[in-house]
């Protein structure tokens, strides 16, 4: 029984994977569907917030990319615009940035 309320305890103080009580969109999984847009989306949307990813150079673009989308996926976006063609390359990382929409 105490090593249960332990446990419990243990994953109240850590937070977990929760998302802010203010968002609109619940968090996606891993791996979710996600359109990409250079330029703004070409649909009405929702924005949600700003995404990065940082990957090393070793790591290739379209799973860097991919990283990228899943931080959408975690703030509930199915869409992330405003990504460069290339990523900003520094410091031995390749780094994408956009902003996470969510489709009206």
């Amino acid at each position: 029984m105490k090593a249960a309320a332990l446990v419990v305890l243990a994953l109240v103080a850590c937070g977990g994977a929760r998302q802010d009580a203010g968002s609109k969109y619940p968090a996606r999984e891993e791996g979710c569907t996600v359109e990409l847009f250079h330029d703004a989306p070409t649909k009405p949307s929702e924005n949600i917030g700003p995404v990065s990813a940082s990957c090393d150079e070793t790591v290739a673009e379209a799973d860097c990319l991919r990283t990228l989308k899943d931080q959408a996926c975690k703030l509930g976006g199915d869409m992330v615009w405003g990504v460069a063609t290339e990523p900003v390359r520094k410091n031995g990382r390749q780094q994408w940035s956009g902003r996470a929409a969510h489709s009206k």
